[in-house]
């Protein structure tokens, strides 16, 4: 599903306007009237319910004016409230057009909050037309901000129009005050603001209207943003007559006497998600655990302790095509070594992927990246605090920042992944959002289970980006599968993947 930003949006609908010569009225009309199809398709009859228009004085206000005329096609039972006179000319045209066909309109400032209250509580649905995506600046208008309150407070259910008020389009963050939606439904093409927190969980469901509004070259320029859903992840192929060898085997590097079971994680992930042959490359109390664990696993015993140079010769010796996984439960000790280590995966062909600590320790000459030999995909799977460490910048400047995200990828030519509650995938060209998934993946070790389910989708031959993808979101429907969500450590997991992993094979 395409995503689109206020600004891409703005202009698509202009070129829409100019070179199609769909007029904004026609696009209002059919704005208005698809969001009135979306409340029958997810309520059911409209006949026997009572609504309440809460319009604002700008075109979000005039598709709220379009909204209530079709809703009287249905019932009598349709009131206004508005923020005062429309302050456009096609929101003041469908505003004088609900009055023609017989529509009750009140002035918020006339009536006051005591009467607004009741009028919002006697609806059965609530529709928040207040402000669109356009909105730039933080709500201050006390107000504007009463009315907003007390449509949260009041209303049984609340549709909001385009985005729910008060939440930035682009990055989902509450613009001063805003709307808590049961449903969203907004047109054309879905927004970052509806997938990115607080803008998600304020947006309830989202349904995407189609009003007519052309595919355009727009769309294929720049950055191409996604949504991620089950159409657009695959699975690889798997010939009947396949054996061990005839995928790629994955190596795990990682593991330490403070985190043992890391790297196991990792491999038993890789396991379950189709991979032949998984190693663990680490020290001889992390092999005895795996092994203790899974018999299944190959160990590379490198000693009592961490031996970059055991490292390095047994690497030499490996395939091109081996799956290399670095950094769960490595520590940060053996600084140089391990950067010496990461210096020379990145210069190999095979396929990477740094996690972990292989992230933080890479957070010290992030430069290296630059260093590689081969034309392939790096993937790092960073969550915020590691992502801002590489970047040198906070937290708070990094966490759900897709722009920043995409230009850390073009800039070192790698994949990210910024895991979070949203999970954001980029190789700087293409973006993907990923909303499956809950607080059954906030757990110790969540991140070390990703890493070995995208290993083994790349040891079966998938694309870099068509791994990723499926990886985020295969590891979020897995986590929907928790009996009592969060009530489960990372390993319990392990043993729902398989189910997600045979969904579809596309």
């Amino acid at each position: 599903m395409i995503v689109l930003t206020s600004a891409q949006m703005k202009e698509l609908e202009k070129k829409t306007i100019e070179d199609f010569e769909i007029s904004e009225e026609i696009l209002m009309e059919r704005a208005g009237i698809s969001v009135v199809q979306s409340i029958w398709n997810e309520y059911g009859d409209l006949t026997s319910k009572s609504f309440v228009v809460v319009c604002g004085t700008g075109n979000n206000g005039g598709d709220g004016y379009v909204i209530a005329r079709d809703l009287l096609n249905y019932t009598e039972a349709v009131r206004v409230i508005s923020l005062g006179e429309p302050k456009t000319d096609i929101s003041r045209k469908n505003h004088s057009r609900y009055l023609k066909h017989g529509g009750v309109c009140y002035n918020f400032n006339d009536i006051g909050i005591e009467e607004t209250s009741k009028i919002i509580s006697e609806a059965d649905i609530v529709i928040d037309a207040l402000f669109g995506t356009g909105l730039n600046k933080d709500i201050t208008d006390e107000k504007i901000t009463s009315l907003i309150e007390l449509m949260n407070i009041y209303s049984k259910c609340i549709v909001s129009v385009d985005i729910p008020s008060g939440v930035c389009a682009d990055s989902g963050k509450i613009m001063g005050s805003a709307i808590q939606a049961d449903l969203t439904v907004t047109f054309g093409y879905a927004k970052p603001g509806h997938l990115l927190f607080p803008g998600r969980e304020l947006t309830g469901k989202l349904k995407v209207a189609r009003i007519g509004i052309p595919t355009l070259d727009i769309l294929y320029t720049g950055i191409q943003r996604h949504l991620l859903t089950e159409d657009e992840i695959k699975l690889p192929e798997r010939p009947r007559w396949a054996n061990k060898s005839t995928f790629a085997e994955v190596i795990i590097i990682g593991g330490s006497k403070k985190y043992v079971g890391a790297p196991i994680l990792t491999a038993l992930a890789a396991q379950r998600s189709g991979a032949g042959m998984v190693k663990i490359l680490s020290q001889k109390e992390v092999c005895r655990c795996a092994l203790n664990h899974d018999p299944s696993l190959i160990c590379v015993d490198i000693g009592e302790s961490f031996n970059g140079k055991h490292v390095l010769e047994y690497l030499e010796n490996l395939k091109n095509n081996t799956v290399i996984v670095v950094g769960p439960g490595w520590d940060l000790e053996n600084l140089e070594e391990k950067l010496n280590i990461l210096d020379y995966l990145i210069r190999l062909p095979n396929p990477l992927i740094i996690d972990a600590d292989g992230l933080n320790i890479l957070s010290n000459k992030t430069s290296m990246l630059k260093m590689k030999s081969f034309e392939k995909n790096i993937i790092l799977t960073p969550h915020p605090g590691e992502f801002s460490r590489l970047t040198g910048e906070t937290i708070k400047e990094v966490k759900q920042n897709y722009e920043r995200v995409e230009s850390f990828s073009r800039n070192y030519n790698v994949i990210t992944v910024l895991k979070d509650s949203t999970s954001i995938i980029s190789d700087g060209a293409n973006t993907y959002f990923n909303i499956t998934g809950n607080t059954s993946l906030s757990k110790a070790g969540s991140g070390d289970i990703l890493s070995g389910i995208i290993s083994a989708l790349l040891s079966q031959h998938l694309e870099s980006i068509e791994a990723v993808k499926t990886a985020v979101y295969k590891l979020g429907l897995a986590a929907e599968l928790v009996p009592n969500e969060g009530m489960n450590s990372a390993f319990q997991l392990l043993n729902l993947i398989p189910n997600t992993m045979a969904k579809h094979t596309k």
